[in-house]
């Protein structure tokens, strides 16, 4: 499941949260680890979790899927049946007052879905993974929603659903998985106002060993974006220096080619859109004066200083723009916190 920081934001999407919960639960072993601190101990001991496999499908409409992700993988009974457990997650940060009905309506579908492709029914235990603000309280099943007498309770569908509610959940139980505990951990802070020195360095402080397990370099990349897309942390001064803090990095080199990634690629950004900018404004003298343009005004953004607008950079001489490049480059390599 490894990608390159480009593939990463490649693929990233308008939502930055389906990203990272996707990237989360796609991998098999966080879901087993999941289950087996989520699931009942009745219904735990009855499913053989090393057969646990992603089907790949999805069940939501396109509108639904801009507040939601679903994922749904099978299994064996230990008497060798087949059940399927549908992961239904939240990123409202509000709880919906229609999923009793709308998890009826998913669970219809992959009763359908199995039955077009000739397949036996079978158990489906749904799974809401939730992160909002406030705690859960919305009952799952339709005969907790609709008013009725005993004897007409029997007419209204009874479907079970488990609720994970991780905004409060200790993510202490995922310490024998510490990138998924490091991921947990991540859903819980992106509610926050802001972020904190201290809570982000605990966070990188589980994935220490990511140089030798690649499960723990995808958790710090994946993280290190997701902070940055959320809060816009790579602007925010002491954030390389919480990544250093709690991976104990004490080399410049060592540090995680993501978050200079993603520095470079603020920059390249800032270069095309300065010299297609000047280009369309008819401003350029030259490509060189198009490209330092575009590098002195990205510079300034990620420094927090007032951006020069296009129109005064192109007044000056190509000599005064690079001076003022190189003055910028040399106050950004200044600000950066020393290793330690």
């Amino acid at each position: 499941m490894s990608q390159t920081i480009e593939d990463m934001n490649t693929c990233h999407p308008i939502n930055p949260h389906d990203h990272f919960a996707r990237r989360t639960f796609d991998v098999v072993d966080h879901t087993r680890a999941l289950l087996r601190t989520q699931l009942p101990p009745e219904l735990l001991s009855n499913i053989r979790l090393d057969t646990l496999q992603h089907t790949r499908e999805s069940f939501l409409s396109a509108s639904e899927n801009e507040k939601r992700i679903d994922l749904l993988y099978s299994a064996n009974f230990v008497d060798g049946s087949e059940v399927l457990i549908y992961f239904l997650l939240e990123h409202k940060s509000y709880i919906d007052r229609r999923i009793a009905l709308q998890l009826l309506e998913y669970v219809l579908k992959i009763h359908e879905w199995r039955r077009r492709n000739n397949q036996p029914l079978c158990v489906v235990i749904p799974l809401v993974i939730y992160h909002g603000d406030k705690p859960w309280d919305e009952p799952t099943s339709l005969r907790d929603k609709i008013p009725a007498t005993r004897q007409l309770s029997g007419f209204i569908p009874d479907m079970q659903a488990i609720v994970i509610d991780f905004s409060r959940q200790s993510p202490d139980i995922f310490s024998q998985t510490p990138e998924l505990e490091a991921r947990i951990r991540t859903l819980q802070l992106v509610r926050r106002a802001e972020l904190q020195f201290d809570s982000v360095v605990a966070i990188f402080r589980l994935l220490q060993f990511w140089q030798e397990i690649a499960s723990h370099k995808e958790a710090l990349n994946d993280i290190i974006l997701y902070l940055c897309h959320v809060f816009d942390a790579r602007r925010l001064k002491w954030f390389q220096q919480a990544i250093r803090t709690g991976l104990k990095i004490d080399a410049e080199n060592q540090m995680p080619t993501c978050y200079e990634a993603l520095i470079e690629q603020g920059l390249e950004k800032g270069l095309a859109e300065g010299l297609e900018k000047g280009r369309e404004e008819g401003l350029l003298m030259g490509r060189e004066e198009g490209l330092l343009m575009g590098r002195i005004r990205t510079l300034q953004e990620v420094l927090r200083q007032p951006v020069t607008p296009q129109q005064t950079l192109a007044t000056l001489p190509l000599q005064q723009l690079q001076s003022l490049a190189t003055q910028l480059q040399e106050l950004l390599e200044a600000t950066r916190p020393p290793a330690q």
